[in-house]
């Protein structure tokens, strides 16, 4: 059985969700990510995405002037280090989302991605996913 700890990605940068967008926008560029989670009292509180801090965050001002928590989603759809791959993909179809965030005891373990999935040779598991998220409103 594959677990999603065998495919996740656990070296993973967060930041606070008190942290203002730009600060979120260069820690994203330096790590060459579009997804960070956000911590308070080191335990996972939200997410944010690039999508977030463009759309969401733009459109409410000066980027310095808006916290991550005014953009962040809260209710994460997450999985488990020990999930199985199976599981986490259709979890992944179901809510048509790209990341899977992994926690543990409210602790972030990583992220694994429809690319973690694809690369690890379930192709046909991916190419759903990526059809359901793809039917998502305002996922252009």
């Amino acid at each position: 059985m594959s677990v999603v700890k065998d495919y996740m990605t656990s070296n993973l940068a967060s930041c606070n969700a008190s942290d203002d967008l730009q600060t979120l926008a260069k820690h994203m560029k330096e790590q060459d990510v579009g997804f960070i989670p956000l911590v308070e009292n080191d335990r996972y509180v939200g997410v944010v995405t690039d999508r977030d801090i463009v759309v969401k965050g733009l459109a409410k001002g000066s980027p310095d002037n808006i916290k991550a928590s005014d953009v962040m989603t809260e209710n994460v759809v997450t999985g488990y280090p020990d999930m199985d791959v199976q599981e986490a993909a259709r979890l992944m179809q179901d809510h048509q989302i790209k990341r899977l965030l992994v926690i543990e005891n409210d602790s972030i373990q990583g992220v694994v991605s429809l690319g973690d999935i694809g690369i690890e040779g379930a192709n046909e598991v991916a190419a759903d996913i990526v059809s359901e998220v793809s039917k998502g409103k305002g996922n252009n």
